[in-house]
């Protein structure tokens, strides 16, 4: 009689694990953004150094049709030097869809010598920190990569939160 059980739960966690899996391949969207403004800020001593800042903002589109902005900022923290061929940056992006939809991205870049961009398919990869609307509570990973052109791709994985047209996916609604 305890064979039951222990079985009808086993086949459970095996269900919910497919089913996680399954979903966990619907998690992923493209974005590609054009070309960006940018508008160096050099704070401190003249020419690269540490705290220099970088704003930019672009425009977005992907699948499904999202369209939106993205605006960040980069602040250098470590500057090419010596042997040292590579600036690293911190920052802050926004993606804003409209309609209250947003996500919020935050991480570490790389970029070769004292460039204002990344390299050319050269993928950088930060985490997705939040959002708001249809993206509330998302956590993941965004993997950057700059194009020829000067435009960038971004692919977002999410492990919560994003919003699907997939109806088992459950969507936040503000009260009231």
């Amino acid at each position: 009689m305890r064979v039951f059980p222990i079985a009808l739960s086993l086949s459970a966690f095996v269900a919910v694990g497919f089913s996680a899996s399954a979903m966990a391949d619907k998690r992923t969207f493209k974005l590609h953004q054009d070309k960006p403004f940018l508008s160096q800020l050099d704070l401190g001593a003249a020419s690269t150094t540490h705290g220099d800042m970088l704003a930019f903002e672009a425009a977005v589109s992907g699948d499904n049709g999202i369209k939106g902005t993205m605006q960040g900022l980069l602040v250098t923290v470590d500057v090419a030097e010596g042997d040292d061929q590579f600036e690293d940056r911190t920052g802050q992006i926004y993606f804003d869809f409209g309609n209250g939809n947003s996500l919020v991205v935050a991480g570490h870049s790389t970029y070769k010598g004292n460039g204002q961009e990344m390299e050319a398919s050269v993928p950088q990869l930060r985490a997705v920190i939040g959002g708001t609307g249809d993206y509330i509570g998302s956590t993941g990973q965004i993997t950057t990569t700059r194009n020829a052109d000067g435009s960038y791709d971004h692919v977002v994985g999410s492990t919560h939160g994003i919003h699907w047209s997939d109806p088992c996916i459950p969507r936040w609604s503000a009260p009231g």
